[in-house]
């Protein structure tokens, strides 16, 4: 189950690319939820599958990490707009 979540979990792509970093986002969730609705019972960590279990939670921190960056990049995107908004002429005279 852990090797199945780690293919399921690619390193994510340019986070310049807001739009196609959300995207392959929501693909690689609804891929790991599949996993994980597929388990039964309690799940049981044997020694090789640590290995694996750590290089899954060091690509979780890569997503992380991305999706931090996007969501500032948008954030200062949106506040450039509001600023130019403000300064915007409100009548064509003003023009």
């Amino acid at each position: 189950m852990i090797r199945e979540l780690l293919e399921a979990t690619p390193f994510p792509p340019d986070a310049a690319d807001v739009d196609a970093l959300l995207h392959a986002f929501d693909v690689m969730r609804a891929a790991r939820q599949q996993i994980l609705d597929a388990m039964v019972g309690p799940v049981v960590i044997s020694e090789e599958d640590r290995a694996l279990a750590d290089a899954l939670v060091a690509r979780d921190a890569v997503w992380t990490d991305a999706l931090a960056r996007a969501k500032a990049s948008v954030g200062a995107s949106r506040m450039g707009t509001k600023q130019l908004r403000r300064y915007a002429p409100t009548d064509a005279r003003d023009l």
